[in-house]
């Protein structure tokens, strides 16, 4: 465009009575796809925008013909353009927000540390890589990393153990005065304060129990010993079954005609994580399914997401995001 041209454009523009509206409709609709999820562009929309760019009065009218034209032609090719912009940017701005907003079912979990009793049974996972299923209304204490040559915690309660194997750090677990000591194995301890005695119960492996006199019980698998804090002569070591021993891990892990959404409930409670459902279908299916509750996370949601096609999860941190490929029938 010329020199001449551009002043006959500015001359133009000026003597619009609705330069004003022009205006205020751009920005409307640069402000409405920027942050509507949905594009507010009618159908008419690029009309009633070159209208108004063309709505002069009639001072106009004094200017040729074919020069105006063409001025109106480059005018024309803008706004086109212009209106392009906005609508990709809706369109844009539409798609993000369907990504963003995809989920049908979102399970928060509520932090709560180890040392704090709650009314629901809980696994944690500790800085070795252990793992623990805490009974509801016992508590766990034990470092944020275990330095030194031991990993010591303090349980009051009842909780089972599985425990990475680290011969170079010896596991150690007290309870009241009662010390149980292993390398790498899988066991139950039951030490409730009005109880007034301390069971230790081995399904996995080999631990040692002792108090600060003496060993108490060397135990291996199927096999637990029961001290008696009022009696240290009061000791004993029996055989027993490990199914038995560990059926209170189960609780809130047996699912009977439950939805999907749910069951993400009850993990997101039980595992400390947030769970995201991006399927309507997935998240309202019915299932029966159940697990001894000791198992990580990860197998639970392979073994529940293997039971449907295309269903896939993953897991970050603290976040879990369930998908489905497939319309679940």
């Amino acid at each position: 465009m010329t020199d001449e041209e551009k002043e006959e454009l500015a001359l133009m523009l000026n003597s619009m009575q609705e330069k004003k509206l022009l205006q205020e409709e751009f920005m409307l609709l640069w402000n409405e796809s920027a942050s509507d999820k949905e594009p507010k562009l009618s159908e008419n929309a690029e009309q009633q925008i070159l209208s108004s760019i063309f709505a002069a009065n009639h001072r106009n009218a004094a200017l040729p013909k074919k020069r105006l034209h063409r001025i109106y032609m480059r005018v024309a090719t803008v706004a086109a353009s212009l209106l392009f912009l906005i609508s990709l940017g809706a369109v844009f701005s539409y798609f993000s927000g369907e990504k963003r907003s995809s989920s049908v079912f979102i399970a928060k979990t509520i932090p709560v540390a180890s040392t704090t009793p709650t009314s629901y049974t809980r696994n944690v996972i500790l800085p070795d890589g252990s793992t623990v299923v805490l009974k509801a209304g016992s508590t766990l204490e034990y470092p944020p990393i275990f330095s030194g040559t031991t990993r010591e915690v303090s349980l009051q309660g009842e909780a089972y153990f599985d425990i990475a194997p680290d011969k170079a750090k010896p596991f150690i677990i007290h309870t009241d005065e009662v010390k149980t000591t292993v390398l790498g194995t899988a066991f139950n301890i039951k030490a409730w304060l009005d109880q007034h005695k301390v069971t230790v119960s081995v399904t996995r492996g080999k631990v040692k129990v002792e108090n600060k006199e003496r060993i108490l019980a060397v135990l291996t698998i199927n096999e637990e010993v029961q001290y008696d804090l009022a009696d240290a002569t009061n000791v004993k070591k029996a055989a027993v079954d490990g199914d038995i021993v560990t059926d209170w891990t189960k609780q809130d892990m047996v699912f009977q005609n439950m939805t999907f959404s749910e069951i993400a409930k009850a993990l997101s409670k039980r595992y400390g994580v947030n769970i995201e459902i991006r399927s309507k279908e997935l998240a309202g299916t019915e299932m029966v399914s159940s697990f001894s509750g000791t198992e990580s996370l990860d197998v639970v949601l392979t073994i529940l997401c293997g039971i449907y096609p295309d269903t896939h999860f993953s897991i970050n941190n603290k976040d879990v995001v369930i998908s489905s490929l497939k319309s679940i029938n």
